[in-house]
């Protein structure tokens, strides 16, 4: 891939997918876009500072050592705002890209003690139920079929105490109608360039918050709060009954 294309990818907006390129596997797109990634992001997440402060402030502020499960954690760029909550969190990082994961561990080398990777799937990653008190996904949900996030927040919803804690800050649309088109031009992809059902692809299709509500609710969750909210994004607490 030519530098060319790999700066026009990076500028995209979410949403925003290039129809006429193969869109690239998830792993290897990330892998190729560690040099650079937070500085893309800062410049890309609307209202970027106030976004990760949210995203920290759901976390209790507390020095007992719990338990986090952080989805598509890439570099870590929210452990900051969560570890200066919890200094004593304990933390299992989950990317399909291993380069990420690298760079999460240089950039946290001080509380290497408190955090393991693993370079794999999400979807596809098991745990004993009831294992974390926290799990956090961040600008990593918009790349999932609505099929794949309701599997995805019952899983969830298992692997948190009672009492637990769902923090979900991501891009989003706000209309049912925006939903529709991005994952009809979701299926044209697939179609077009013969995309495996087996393989994860980037390429960006947000749901509605009223969607998004709406699953975590089918899925368990039954207190549901959006703690933030841009133009873009949000910031949603989901949190599990206590026993």
């Amino acid at each position: 891939m030519g530098r060319e294309r790999l700066l026009v990818m990076c500028s995209e907006a979410p949403g925003e997918n290039r129809m006429t390129d193969a869109p690239e596997e998830m792993k290897s797109f990330f892998d190729l876009r560690v040099d650079g990634y937070d500085e893309h992001m800062a410049s890309r997440v609307e209202d970027y500072n106030s976004f990760y402060d949210k995203i920290g402030a759901a976390f209790k502020s507390t020095n007992e050592p719990i338990e986090v499960l952080d989805l598509g954690a890439g570099t870590g760029i929210e452990l900051q705002f969560i570890l200066a909550n919890a200094p004593n969190a304990r933390i299992t990082a989950i990317d399909l890209s291993e380069v990420m994961l690298k760079e999460l561990l240089q950039k946290y080398e001080t509380f290497s003690s408190q955090i393991r990777t693993i370079a794999d799937s999400y979807l596809s990653l098991e745990f004993k139920p009831r294992t974390f008190d926290y799990v956090v996904s961040v600008m990593t949900l918009h790349h999932l079929t609505l099929r794949q996030k309701r599997a995805l927040y019952k899983k969830v919803k298992k692997l948190l105490v009672p009492g637990g804690t769902f923090v979900e800050g991501d891009y989003v649309v706000f209309s049912l109608e925006e939903q529709r088109r991005l994952l009809r031009q979701f299926h044209w992809q697939k179609r077009k360039h013969s995309l495996s059902e087996d393989k994860q692809y980037h390429i960006d299709i947000p749901c509605s918050e009223e969607t998004q509500i709406r699953t975590l609710k089918e899925a368990g969750f039954q207190e549901v709060d959006v703690i933030f909210r841009t133009s873009k994004s949000n910031i949603v607490v989901a949190k599990t009954e206590r026993a």
